[in-house]
């Protein structure tokens, strides 16, 4: 880390806009680290490596700036352990295992930058094991049970990408519990009752993709209580659109556990408090 420094002058007008002429060691170290993107319009002659450290490790992605002749293995390194994917910016000389190893366990998107020769079991892993939706970019012949189960735990979505070969029961039970929509994702054949429980228990919205023979009173009133609007996908409930009252004293009677649901929509379906409803682990609310 660098030393902290003492007496910086404070910039009052944009660091491009200065004259050349001002530019002195002490105002280029103050915009660099104000922003590291200043290293930019530092003229050439003060771009030292310290300088140039400093501004990486503010903003890895700030390698751009550094001449080629500065990129050196320690700036690199700094640069990719604090934004990964910075490692589009490092000369391919030196992109070394343990620069693309730091690179990906700081983002695992950082794999699409890491030479096929360095697409190593360990740096696939460490990737998805950071970002599961990586797994798109690791090669096919290094998509194992291992590092496909890692993906799924980071991120459920990635069932998508795994192998038809591979998707075992224990797998898809940790994708659907990451996130229940990568029930989708999961063959006929592996959608259980326990399966599509745990996926309804993670995202409601779970339910569209639960076969109708699974769809029990108990399965869709979980994925109610999880997501309110989910029930539309249980061709069973009672829907009568343009009458909200209608809906909602039906669905009352069938399911008396909303009867105190606190949120109603204005098509007379449950849903969650609003304050909560946005979330990234959801979709929308169900438009009908």
């Amino acid at each position: 880390m660098p030393k902290k420094q003492k007496n910086i002058p404070e910039l009052d007008l944009p660091f491009e806009s200065v004259p050349e002429k001002l530019k002195t060691p002490e105002l280029c170290l103050a915009a660099v680290i104000n922003d590291a993107y200043a290293l930019e319009y530092v003229p050439e002659a003060l771009k030292t490596p310290e300088l140039c450290l400093v501004a990486v490790q503010k903003n890895g992605a700030a390698l751009w700036c550094v001449p080629e002749e500065l990129k050196t293995p320690e700036i690199c390194l700094a640069a990719v352990q604090n934004d990964g994917k910075a490692l589009r910016f490092v000369l391919e000389a030196l992109k070394t295992p343990e620069i693309c190893l730091a690179a990906v366990q700081s983002n695992g998107y950082a794999l699409e930058y890491v030479p096929e020769a360095l697409e190593t079991p360990e740096i696939c892993l460490a990737a998805v094991q950071k970002n599961g939706a990586a797994l798109w970019d690791v090669p096919e012949a290094l998509e194992t049970p291992e590092i496909c189960l890692a993906a799924v735990q980071s991120y459920g979505y990635a069932l998508e990408c795994v192998p038809e070969a591979l998707k075992t029961p224990e797998l898809c039970l940790a994708a659907v519990q990451n996130f229940g929509y990568a029930l989708g994702f999961v063959p006929e054949a592996l959608k259980t009752p326990e399966l599509c429980l745990a996926a309804v228990q993670s995202n409601g919205y779970a339910l569209e993709y639960v076969p109708e023979a699974l769809k029990t009173p108990e399965l869709c009133l979980v994925a109610a209580q999880n997501d309110g609007t989910a029930i539309a996908y249980d061709s069973s409930f009672p829907y009568y659109r343009g009458n909200p009252e209608r809906t909602k004293k039906e669905l009352i009677e069938q399911y008396p556990e909303f009867k105190d649901h606190p949120w109603w929509n204005e098509c007379g379906l449950p849903c969650p408090d609003p304050k909560e409803f946005v979330n990234f682990t959801k979709r929308p609310p169900l438009k009908i």
